[in-house]
């Protein structure tokens, strides 16, 4: 939905506390001329609107003449939407992409190489899978602007009551939820955990923790890895974690909202995102000061569980009017300063774990020590086809939950993936994917 955003008008000392010396000094250069304008597409709900309005009028005051105009979005459909624009005459210069459709998008020249401003812009300090995702044959196409890692949201009281304390590895995260299940086993509907049986975010961590990974390629072809010995050690241990929730078998993480599940009040642990705490409290108030957070356990105590860490990337459209003022913005929005405003508004990662340290928020605290063994989807333009329905990794679930062995289950998985993944040449000439992913 297009909106105008503007704003009373603010101190030009504000916009170059948030740029970095080398963005300042050409920012504060910047001679009026022609008016000009600046589209941004995008997500709802990425930079709060009081946020995304002081930017602007702080951006249009350094970049005289210019006007911002930013066209808020929905994720529904969005990438039919974004092929579409991006391949057009009035393409926007700036767009959101989410990290795993970042490289689609580049692949197919959409997007215009940034390697060259990467260094200037910190792609060293960046998280590293949120590097990797936005780049494609070694350059550079996505800035990461923000990431999200999931967590356990548990109940305290209930923890507390139990005598319970955070689990500090997977074994133990087990024997956790088997006290709970005993403890109020006279509760009809009680779930010490809830687990839906689709959701592959999670398995996927645990596929990592055991050293496995979805796919890795090996020089001329994508090869699966859900039929190997840590992918069948992952689903066996999902099967033992889920067989405590009365979560659908067959349905994900949405299917129902599993916040509006941990509202009704009978479930004591969920892996989800933080702010999925504030929506539970929302539908149920009597829950405000009874939910915390911690890591996904690992496999041993010293090192948390690996888990996948989504979030959003800004590049400057390849047909971009207004390339050098696209890569202004992209600098302002993914520096330092702004990094810490955003985190702390919206309780994200900010894209430098060094950031979230000096962030007063318990759930940017639990996603960084997640962050730090995070980990991305395949880097490759064709993922997207693989998350398409059927999700092979939602069928596996489901298949391995309903009785199916993980090798035979893990077996049929690969080939969906394999034929997907290698189904045809990736385009522009991109021929030689990554072949690790962490």
């Amino acid at each position: 939905m297009p909106r105008r955003l503007r704003h009373a008008a603010a101190l030009l000392a504000g916009l170059l506390l948030l740029l970095t010396p080398a963005t300042a000094a050409n920012a504060a250069a910047t001679p009026a001329g022609p008016a000009r304008e600046l589209t941004v597409w995008l997500m709802w709900g990425s930079v709060p609107q009081p946020e995304l309005e002081r930017l602007t009028v702080e951006f249009e005051q350094t970049h005289p003449g210019v006007t911002v105009n930013v066209r808020m979005q929905g994720w529904p459909g969005i990438d039919e939407r974004l092929e579409a624009a991006l391949n057009s005459d009035e393409a926007p210069d700036v767009v959101e992409t989410g990290t795993t459709t970042t490289p689609y998008f580049a692949a197919r020249g959409l997007l215009k190489d940034l390697s060259d401003q990467s260094g200037p812009l910190g792609a060293q300090e960046w998280i590293p899978s949120l590097r990797e995702s936005g780049n494609w044959q070694d350059r550079q196409y996505g800035v990461p602007l923000y990431a999200a890692s999931r967590v356990v949201i548990y109940r305290k009281d209930l923890f507390e009551e139990a005598g319970l304390t955070p689990p500090r590895d997977q074994r133990e995260w087990l024997r956790t939820t088997r006290a709970l299940s005993r403890a109020h086993r006279a509760e009809p509907g009680f779930q010490p955990v809830y687990l839906p049986g689709q959701n592959w975010y999670v398995l996927s961590g645990f596929l990592h923790d055991r050293g496995g990974r979805i796919a890795q390629y090996d020089g001329a072809r994508w090869r699966g890895g859900l039929s190997t010995r840590p992918a069948a050690e992952a689903l066996e241990y999902y099967r033992a974690l889920q067989s405590f929730s009365q979560a659908p078998k067959d349905q994900d993480e949405a299917h129902p909202f599993q916040y509006e599940v941990l509202a009704k009040g009978q479930v004591a642990q969920m892996i989800g995102l933080p702010w999925e705490v504030a929506d539970a409290e929302r539908i149920n108030p009597e829950l405000r000061g009874k939910l915390g957070m911690f890591p996904v356990p690992g496999t041993s105590a010293d090192r948390p569980g690996s888990v996948f860490l989504g979030g959003s990337h800004l590049a400057v459209a390849g047909r971009a009017r207004q390339p050098a003022l696209a890569a202004d913005w992209v600098a302002l929005l993914t520096g330092p300063a702004f990094q810490q405003r955003l985190a702390t508004a919206n309780g994200v990662l900010p894209n430098r774990l060094a950031l979230a340290q000096a962030i007063d928020d318990p759930g940017v605290r639990v996603q960084a020590q997640a962050a730090a063994n995070g980990h991305t989807t395949p880097v490759d333009p064709r993922w997207p086809t693989v998350e398409a329905a059927p999700n092979p990794l939602k069928t596996l679930l489901t298949d391995v939950l309903t009785g199916r062995s993980p090798r035979a289950a893990g077996h049929r998985a690969d080939t969906v993936l394999e034929e997907r993944l290698n189904a045809a040449a990736p385009p522009a000439g991109n021929t030689t994917p990554q072949s690790t992913h962490p």
